[in-house]
């Protein structure tokens, strides 16, 4: 085993040399912290803390692809740069590159193991997952892939019944014959309310992202313009500069740069710790999916500043507007929007009248009454 800056090495594995990175373990560990603290509120609201980890479940792939897939859209000017140069000698990867190098390995869209990955892309995709998980869709949904997968459980269940069997004849049981494993729904036919979750996530996401943009600063990325300063800053090797800033002579090694992530890092979990308070103290006085729109609301206020020092920006094609920065702005106005609308005729003062803790109807979030699927 040996530990390198940005990786464990594992020699001699049954699959040769095994890279495990930094950046994974502390990104998994994150969720699994955030996801257990959003299980702990869940039980609070006697909801059914079963339902975070199956959520998680549900959001993790579609928001991979997803924040794979805004990347590709929006790639970053260090990618962009040359393009509609004729004289550039570099390669312009736009998103029409990553199209036609879609089963590139090494840097086309699938290559989500290079890095490249969004994180508004991340919250949209597996904000669509943790939806699904909730909805009506979800027993069709699971249905589906218990077919797709059935002709991997036959063979898995059958030894396991194997043993077991085995098992049973030599202490002189009877043995229950094998059957096929069907699909038989344990989450309700209508889903469950999701807005009481929108809260809770509101809650664990930002403790998710102060721990999980150390993992950025382990990969020596979303660094900012130099600060300018000879005391505060971070040093970052030239190899993994970007554009001008490569260049070692107008900017020496010792050149201090801007720690985007560690400036988000505090500013979420300040967020958090406010959002943990408005949820554990005072949530009588919100509406369910209020504390949701307010953490939309503070993530980009602080993305849309943070973008101003940043150098790896990313533009819509063919604009000079900054992508993250109009997708903040139009976020905000619509989260602040939907929020002004759902307080109209004094709603929340109306709420603050009825506990919203009170017995939650056995149909939906009881923590014993809804099995989960």
């Amino acid at each position: 085993m040996e530990f390198e800056a940005e990786y464990i090495l594992l020699r001699g594995t049954f699959l040769g040399d095994l890279q495990i990175r930094y950046y994974g373990i502390i990104i998994v560990t994150a969720m699994i912290i955030a996801a257990y603290v959003a299980a702990r509120l869940a039980s609070s609201r006697k909801l059914n803390p079963d339902h975070v980890w199956g959520g998680l479940t549900w959001a993790i792939f579609p928001g991979i692809i997803a924040a794979r897939l805004w990347f590709v859209l929006f790639p970053p000017i260090s990618l962009t740069a040359g393009c509609g140069d004729p004289n550039s000698t570099r390669v312009c990867m736009d998103t029409a590159w990553f199209l036609q190098n879609f089963f590139n390995t090494t840097n086309g869209a699938i290559a989500i193991w290079n890095g490249g990955l969004s994180i508004f892309g991340a919250v949209l995709g597996g904000a669509l997952g943790a939806w699904l998980y909730t909805s009506r869709f979800h027993n069709s949904i699971s249905r589906v892939f218990h077919y797709i997968f059935l002709p991997i459980a036959i063979p898995l269940t059958f030894i396991f019944w194997a043993i077991e069997a085995l098992y049973q004849r030599i202490r002189g049981e009877e043995v229950e014959p094998y059957s096929i494993p069907k699909f038989e729904p344990e989450f309700p036919d209508e889903g469950i309310d999701y807005k009481p979750w929108l809260d809770i996530a509101a809650v664990a996401l930002p403790l998710a992202q102060a721990i999980g943009r150390w993992a950025n600063y382990v990969n020596q990325e979303l660094y900012g313009l130099p600060t300018g300063s000879s005391f505060w800053g971070i040093t970052i090797d030239a190899s993994k500069r970007t554009g001008e800033y490569a260049s070692l002579v107008e900017y020496p090694a010792d050149t201090l740069f801007h720690p985007i992530f560690l400036y988000e890092a505090i500013w979420s979990a300040i967020a958090f710790v406010v959002l943990y308070i408005l949820y554990t103290r005072y949530k009588n006085r919100f509406l369910n999916g209020d504390l949701f729109l307010i953490y939309v609301m503070q993530y980009s206020v602080i993305r849309f500043l943070l973008e101003f020092l940043r150098i790896e920006v990313a533009y819509i094609p063919g604009t000079t507007i900054n992508s993250s920065q109009a997708m903040t702005v139009v976020t905000f106005l619509l989260a602040l929007g939907v929020y002004i609308w759902r307080g109209r005729g004094g709603r929340r003062a109306a709420a603050a009248e009825v506990p919203q803790q009170s017995k939650p109807s056995p149909s939906r979030d009881s923590a014993h009454a809804e099995p989960v699927h």
